[in-house]
């Protein structure tokens, strides 16, 4: 009889710990970073709350660089970082844990005004001042081609991008 009841209470604790690490595991997923911007450092890297944060599937050019059109150089990287301030203004951003970079950068997708808002990641690809990097290449395709084709931001000439 003895062995018979201490079996079942053995598994008791084990059974909880698998329930916390499951409770765990499911916060994680949840997380998200909430907040008005504070920083807009390119397209693709913004700041909200003291938390850097990388848009999913973007890539970007960096504040000082500088695309040719017709022969011209205009600041492409100045124009698409001020496009993202303008979008973002004073609204409030969230942004879904969807992992985390090489460099341990929260990667996230952006809405504003919450979820369920304009996704930020969709609209500055969708004109023309981010692309879509390997890894939201599907998720972004529709968006791109039409921002290339109607010209947009920086499609507005033909671009090779030398920021990868």
């Amino acid at each position: 009889m003895k062995n018979k009841v201490r079996f079942p209470l053995l598994l008791f604790p084990l059974a909880c710990l698998a329930g916390l690490f499951a409770l765990l595991g499911t916060a994680d997923a949840n997380a998200k970073v909430e907040g008005k911007q504070s920083q807009v450092f390119s397209p693709a890297i913004i700041e909200i709350g003291g938390t850097l944060v990388q848009l999913e599937g973007l890539r970007a050019p960096g504040n000082d660089q500088s695309c040719t059109e017709s022969q011209t150089a205009w600041s492409c990287g100045r124009d698409a970082r001020w496009a993202t301030l303008n979008r973002v203004g004073n609204h409030w951003i969230t942004c879904l844990d969807r992992g985390r970079t090489a460099s341990g950068t929260f990667l996230g997708l952006c809405y504003l005004g919450g979820v369920g808002g304009p996704e930020l990641n969709a609209w500055l690809v969708e004109q023309g001042w981010a692309l879509t990097n390997a890894a939201g290449a599907e998720r972004y395709l529709e968006e791109e081609t039409k921002a290339r084709a109607e010209r947009r931001g920086l499609w507005r000439n033909d671009i090779e991008p030398v920021w990868e």
